[in-house]
């Protein structure tokens, strides 16, 4: 199962996130992206697959296939996964700077 960073990125009036998952390179998230990413696993958490834009989530039975431009990037118990979407609403909200999960 993968293990994620998650690190708030102030850059002037815009706001984006590094997305680090199991060590790889960071994936730079725009604000847009992140509400993208949080919806997607909350409707794969729900069981509606979400797989219709850039970054996509699907219910995998027992995990939660995150994918970006078509490329799984984690594999995420329903744990995990609750812990991402909800790490992503802090940030979003402006509580917290930088998660692991």
């Amino acid at each position: 199962m993968s293990i994620w960073t998650l690190v708030a990125r102030p850059d002037g009036d815009s706001f984006a996130a590094d997305l680090t998952i199991d060590g790889g390179s960071p994936l730079t998230l725009g604000r847009v992206e992140m509400e993208r990413l949080e919806a997607a696993l909350d409707n794969a958490l729900a069981g509606v697959d979400d797989m219709y834009s850039r970054i996509s989530c699907v219910n995998a039975g027992n995990q939660i296939v995150v994918s970006v431009d078509k490329v799984t990037v984690a594999a995420l118990r329903y744990d995990k996964a609750e812990l991402m979407r909800d790490q992503l609403k802090e940030l979003l909200a402006g509580e917290g700077t930088e998660f692991i999960g």
